[in-house]
């Protein structure tokens, strides 16, 4: 069996909610209970939230680039 190598390198828009936080500005609260209400473009990884960070910069207006990852 020819074994596979991953020789691309993705880079994911979703960062977990205390790097959100962080980046940001906005308090793990607010991005919390906004994952909950659904205002917050997000995923669910079992009991862990994975928040789309451009989606989420797009929301309050702010360019992706601007923040440094």
């Amino acid at each position: 069996m020819k074994e596979r190598r991953n020789t691309q390198s993705f880079s994911t828009p979703f960062v977990g909610l205390e790097e959100a936080a962080n980046l940001t500005g906005l308090s793990q609260y607010y991005l919390r209970h906004g994952c909950k209400a659904g205002t917050v473009p997000h995923i669910r990884c079992g009991t862990s939230y994975k928040i789309n960070l451009p989606k989420l910069l797009d929301r309050l207006g702010v360019p992706y680039e601007t923040i440094k990852l």
